[in-house]
């Protein structure tokens, strides 16, 4: 029992840790204002589907591309990143008349927890190979207590006033360089830009 709980947590912090800057970005943005619990809610979503994900490709019942085609995924956040430069992200009233507004953000809050998830199944898919029976459920209630922990922690800094006003002050710069750098460090990450230029040098 001790063995896997420390499995568990070594393998939820190695894959999860570099999350807490994009959390705290989502918690931040001013047009994010009164809806923690739904970026919370979605980033649980979107971790248990990964981590779902992680135990059909162990059992054989998904074929996963490989590892470069994954990292395709980076576009998305990177595509985001640049638009939100380029065309901003501070009309508000726009933004509430809107009626996709809250899709909007579950949409992007899932798409974000996939993009810097996708190349975690790498490591979930071997890993649940080795597991089984009450072993998965000690595993997810740690992964359950780990994502709680790391919204908590991302929420919590949203509280220090300085880092708070810096965002809001420069939000449209530094969210959509954060975007864009998740993107291109999962690419990076995953061997997408080698990948398709080996496309073109065969």
């Amino acid at each position: 029992m001790i063995k896997i709980i420390i499995i568990a947590v070594i393998t939820y912090l190695a894959t999860s840790i570099d999350e807490i800057p994009m959390l705290f970005m989502l918690y931040t943005k001013t047009s994010n204002r009164g809806k923690g619990k739904t970026i919370t809610a979605f980033y649980f979503i979107g971790t248990f589907l990964l981590v779902g994900l992680g135990f059909l490709g162990a059992y054989g019942l998904v074929q996963i591309p490989v590892k470069w085609a994954v990292g395709l995924i980076g576009l998305v956040p990177l595509g985001m990143g640049i638009k939100m430069f380029i065309d901003g992200d501070d009309d508000e009233e726009k933004a509430m008349v809107s009626a996709g507004k809250r899709r909007t953000l579950w949409a992007q809050v899932l798409t974000i927890t996939f993009t810097l998830g996708a190349d975690d199944l790498g490591v979930y898919i071997p890993l649940f190979t080795t597991i089984s029976g009450w072993e998965i459920i000690q595993m997810l209630i740690v992964y359950a207590f780990g994502t709680a922990i790391l919204c908590m922690i991302s929420y919590r800094l949203t509280k220090i006033e300085r880092l708070k006003e810096f965002i809001e002050k420069r939000e449209r710069f530094v969210v959509s360089i954060v975007y864009a750098a998740i993107g291109i460090l999962v690419m990076l990450d995953c061997g997408t830009f080698a990948g398709i230029i080996n496309l073109f040098h065969k």
